[in-house]
């Protein structure tokens, strides 16, 4: 008799034990489909401020990341163009040295579809990254310089640098205090975003020599240190390009941009990448983001 009652007590442990492990596994994978976007302190520094706008940015808060949208080019007269695409991103958090990898294609139209722009970013912000462009056309793979990350994003008045490469490090930050966002008229609808919005205002300077601007000015969102405005100024302190952001505040906190858009008061031309879906911690591979898979198209 006493030797039932041990291994009934020994079964209903193991029971127990077993059901402990399945809610601890469970707990974790739902914890882990999460996001963690980086909480601003108090009274923030230029520099903290800055570093947690980037990891916001390229989804350091993710394990990876997928959206498809449009981008829309308005140019001075008012005509519009589109272009559809797709985007993939994996976040490796210094695995083998690098910081991610990211990968932008287009999808529409038919003479441009399967263009494609691969970065490979390390997490040491002093060595190169690694950026090359799928040539569907001609069949051929080109390797961009870090010389040229200041050319045209697929034709849109955004930089390569400002698309893909631009990171914590590659300026020095100067923080000038705290404002109210007078708001933002965006050219996707004509509505007005962002007003009366609280922020915290840093001065950006390029570590480059005879970069393409001079200093940005950017207007942080002060409750979750989005960047939702930026100013470019060139060598004699003029205004030439502003971008604006705006962006949706999941309850599962995969913080994700839903409007990107440039204008530039020179040209007169205005670009908005519009995000129509996207989704986060998918599962990924790295092996997805080479320059074979760019050669095949594998999308």
């Amino acid at each position: 008799y006493i030797k039932i009652l041990l291994y009934l007590k020994e079964v209903y442990m193991r029971r127990i034990l077993l059901g402990l492990v399945m809610i601890f596994i469970i707990s974790n994978l739902a914890l882990a489909d999460k996001c963690h976007p980086p909480k601003p302190s108090k009274n923030p520094t230029a520099d903290e401020l800055m570093k947690a706008w980037f990891d916001i940015k390229f989804t350091r808060y993710a394990r990876d990341y997928g959206s498809v949208g449009e981008v829309i080019y308005i140019d001075k007269t008012g005509l519009k163009r589109k272009k559809k695409w797709m985007r993939r991103r994996i976040i490796l958090h210094g695995k083998r040295g690098f910081d991610y990898k990211d990968v932008i294609i287009i999808t529409y139209p038919e003479y441009t579809k399967g263009l494609a722009v691969l970065t490979w970013a390390y997490l040491d912000v002093k060595k190169q990254n690694d950026i090359w462009l799928w040539l569907p056309s001609w069949k051929k793979i080109r390797k961009v310089s870090q010389a040229e990350e200041d050319d045209s994003f697929m034709g849109s008045e955004f930089t390569v640098e400002e698309i893909t490469t631009r990171r914590y490090g590659y300026e020095t930050y100067k923080f000038i205090g705290e404002d109210i966002f007078p708001g933002y008229r965006s050219g996707f609808d004509n509505k007005t975003y962002l007003q009366g919005l609280p922020c915290y205002k840093v001065e950006a300077y390029p570590k480059k020599k005879n970069w393409y601007y001079a200093k940005r000015i950017i207007w942080l969102d002060k409750k979750t240190t989005v960047a939702v405005y930026e100013e470019y100024y060139d060598k004699v302190g003029r205004k030439y390009k502003e971008i604006f952001r705006d962006y949706f505040y999941p309850e599962d906190n995969c913080w994700h941009m839903r409007i990107w858009e440039v204008y530039n008061l020179i040209t007169g031309h205005r670009d908005i990448v519009h995000t129509e879906r996207f989704w986060f911690n998918k599962g990924l591979s790295e092996r997805f983001f080479t320059v074979k898979t760019l050669e095949r198209q594998e999308w």
